[in-house]
């Protein structure tokens, strides 16, 4: 059938629907019957245009489906009057509840998902060689409960909701991190308290115990450098506290039945080392009556109920691994400051000017490019293969140094070369390196705090170190360091006792630890 037969038999059928509807005593089924005999009729023979457009295979840029799909997302809509918000300051509201839990918000800066997660107080240094892996199995098991919920259930809600729901910890923080809309936070943030605080049971346990040794396997074919930085917190603490390895004690996880979890939950989890913390909530006073619905029933610590964590007392010494590579990786730290110390400002800002060689690019300053690492060692010296700071930095104690890598047989320049730099930091600095340091911490600091999570993540973690919230004074604290601050708290540190590890070929023919500690004295 051709066009125009087409559209003769549409616009016939048209006048015959309209005499049809001219007649005024038409029954309400009659009307019925016309109006789907007319859309039915539309459907058919559709408009002249549409099918003379089918013919030539073009598109009708007219059709209000092409225009949504091709309008530029640039431009505004016509005739469509948008909300606007004006940017808002984030506000902290802090609550604690009667048993000791601490409860702290975030106000909605701009209409979004709800950020919320669990801070506990508890790290790998609360391990003992007993419970060495805790964490780690609790980790690879933490969406396996059995009280209200199971894991399949717990994966399903979350997948449900479109949000993420995972666990993280270190030496000292055990982090549960949930995000999901406004509508699932009463069952997401239920499923994270269970996730989070229901004793482990035996077939978490035991799938925890198998897991647990795949970990292991994985990270020693994914070369991540995480057993190098054991090995140098087991060097400066010994086998206990932060001397702890992250991923436990590899020939103790078979022991980590339910039994063993449950004692390290009871003895090392209560409420006062609890913070629940939640961004883009609406109202804070309802978000804490959720907590209190949830956790409201976990008791005070009693008195010997709970273990307190022992200081770390710092030890230093050398560890020489000896291995069949052709290359050598050296670190030599020292001992710094906790994060309540006023020099813990001079320590990131020397980081920052230090840097690592592995960020190089040549995107311009900031990247890596000005760093000394890049600067004085991975361009100046052939046989460097990569460089970079130390900093770690705790509630009782910190570590600072250097780490440097390289060709086995180049290991004693290796290590002129680390002594050298690090003596180095006890000269002047020009202002315009310094400045150049602090603006890139400034940056970097700024980075992290864009995202929702990471802020409110942030925030808690700040007000569990210091009781309050310092975060609006970070960038004026790093502005009020001086490179006499900077050369003062290197002088102070060289003058201690070193940590020094080895690991890769020859490493018994490098210079002894007494050698290398007078190359660094001021």
């Amino acid at each position: 059938m051709c066009i125009r037969d087409r559209y003769q038999r549409r616009v016939h059928g048209e006048q015959i629907i309209n005499q049809i509807k001219k007649v005024k005593m038409l029954s309400k089924a009659s009307r019925s019957f016309v109006e789907t005999t007319a859309r039915a009729t539309r459907r058919q023979f559709g408009s002249l245009r549409r099918n003379l457009l089918e013919v030539l295979n073009r598109d009708d840029n007219t059709d209000p489906h092409y225009l949504a799909a091709s309008y530029n997302p640039i431009l505004p809509l016509e005739g469509h009057k948008p909300i606007y918000r004006e940017n808002q300051k984030a506000n902290y509201n802090i609550s604690k509840l009667s048993n000791g839990i601490t409860v702290i918000t975030e106000s909605q800066v701009f209409p979004s998902h709800v950020d919320f997660g669990i801070l506990v107080d508890v790290g790998t240094r609360d391990e003992t060689t007993e419970t060495s892996g805790a964490l780690l199995s609790i980790k690879n098991t933490y969406y396996k409960t059995v009280l209200n919920t199971n894991e399949t259930i717990n994966y399903g809600m979350v997948q449900m909701a479109g949000g993420e729901f995972n666990m993280e910890y270190d030496q000292e923080n055990t982090f549960w991190r949930a995000s999901c809309l406004q509508h699932d936070v009463v069952d997401i943030f239920r499923m994270a308290c269970d996730c989070a605080f229901e004793p482990r049971s035996v077939v978490a346990a035991n799938v925890a115990m198998d897991k647990s040794q795949h970990t292991h396997k994985l990270y020693e074919q994914l070369k991540t450098g995480q057993d190098f930085n054991d090995t140098i917190f087991r060097t400066a603490f010994g086998l206990r506290g932060l001397g702890m390895p992250l991923k436990g004690l590899k020939h103790n996880l078979k022991n980590l039945n339910a039994y063993v979890l449950q004692k390290f939950q009871y003895q090392n989890i209560n409420p006062s080392k609890v913070y629940v913390c939640a961004a883009g909530v609406e109202n804070h006073e309802e978000f804490v009556e959720l907590v209190e619905s949830k956790l409201g029933y976990m008791p005070k610590a009693e008195s010997g109920q709970t273990s307190e964590r022992a200081r770390s007392e710092y030890v230093g010494g050398e560890a020489r691994i000896l291995t069949e590579s052709n290359d050598v990786n050296l670190a030599l730290v020292f001992q710094s400051v906790p994060w309540s110390a006023q020099e813990i400002y001079a320590f990131n800002v020397l980081n920052a000017l230090l840097g690592s060689s592995a960020s190089f690019s040549s995107g311009g300053p900031g990247k890596g490019m000005h760093a000394r690492t890049t600067t004085n060692l991975l361009n100046k010296h052939y046989y460097v293969d990569s460089a970079n700071a130390l900093n770690f930095h705790f509630s009782d104690t910190g570590l600072f140094g250097l780490q440097i890598s390289g060709p086995a047989d180049h290991g004693s320049k290796l290590i002129q070369n680390l002594t050298g730099e690090l003596k180095g930091l006890t000269n002047k600095i020009d202002q315009q390196e310094l400045t150049r340091a602090k603006n890139i911490l400034k940056s970097n600091i700024m980075q992290a705090l864009e995202r929702q999570g990471d802020r409110i993540e942030e925030a808690t973690k700040n007000l569990k170190t210091f009781g309050k919230l310092t975060l609006p004074q970070y960038a004026q604290n790093v502005d009020t360091v001086t490179s006499e601050q900077v050369n003062a708290v290197v002088a102070k540190i060289l003058a201690t006792k070193p940590t020094f590890v080895a690991e890769g070929g020859v490493v018994n023919s490098l210079p002894s630890l007494d050698a290398i500690q007078n190359l660094v004295k001021p």
